[in-house]
């Protein structure tokens, strides 16, 4: 009995697992933004995870590629975990293990452990490269017919950025049905462009993101509750200086 409850603890602390979720607590007037509360993220802290996107890029030849993103909605950072043959399980002491998180305010890790089990965190002065940026961008309807969206079947309505040649023409879809004007937003929980956004008082989710023949997609949303102990990895240099970085940093915050 006592290796089975040894057993338990080790798969309960190590290992994501998917719960129910509520479409009124994810997006709408009682989303995730409205508890959104952005903090700055430090070595040492242990980081916890409660949201699971999993997303497919396809190319114009037709090549995918999953993503696999982990969200803290209320603290604002995101970890990028790669995928293995489909395999998003969260596992800080597994071989080859990776995750790259990215904060609100720019203070970034990569956290690595070797095959040799040897674990290391390196602090990252750099921001996730978003390909389809969708701040300031005037927005249309696309069509008004709904589509379902994601494994939690959410309504998906179609809007563009207002242009019509196919190489500037974007196409996106979003929870809300009534987004007009400039697509702007007060806060943002987003990887790639897609995630959630505050727009109007309400937390609007962006879906999917089509331009030129590329297309993003979120396949699925889950909820789940992981953590990973940052004081547990070993802090390794990233060859450059203090100044450096922070010069770096200040210069992202002015994009």
């Amino acid at each position: 009995m006592k290796k089975i409850i040894l057993i338990l603890l080790f798969i309960g602390s190590n290992f994501s697992y998917s719960q129910t979720i509520k479409l009124d607590t994810l997006i709408g007037k009682n989303g995730i933004l409205k508890r959104f509360s952005p903090k700055e993220i430090s070595y040492g802290q242990k980081l916890s995870f409660n949201l699971r996107l999993i997303y497919t890029l396809k190319d114009k030849s037709g090549k995918e590629q999953k993503v696999c993103a982990y969200m803290n909605t209320k603290y604002g950072y995101i970890g990028i975990l790669p995928s293995k043959n489909d395999d998003y399980t969260f596992n800080s002491d597994a071989k080859d293990f990776k995750l790259m998180v990215y904060s609100n305010s720019m203070q970034n890790f990569m956290f690595s452990t070797s095959k040799k089990g040897k674990k290391t965190v390196m602090s990252m002065p750099i921001a996730p490269k978003t390909e389809i940026k969708m701040d300031d961008v005037t927005v249309k309807q696309e069509n008004s017919i709904a589509k379902k969206s994601t494994n939690l079947n959410i309504d998906s309505f179609g809007y563009n950025n207002s242009k019509t040649a196919s190489n500037e023409k974007i196409v996106m879809y979003l929870s809300d049905s009534n987004i007009t004007g400039t697509f702007n937003s007060k806060s943002k929980l987003c990887h790639a462009g897609l995630g959630f956004y505050e727009i109007n008082g309400k937390t609007v989710l962006n879906m999917s993101i089509e331009k030129n023949g590329m297309k993003i997609t979120i396949d699925k949303i889950e909820s789940v509750n992981v953590s990973l102990n940052s004081g547990e990895f070993k802090k390794e240099e990233s060859g450059v200086s203090k100044e450096t970085i922070e010069a770096m940093m200040e210069k992202l915050k002015k994009k």
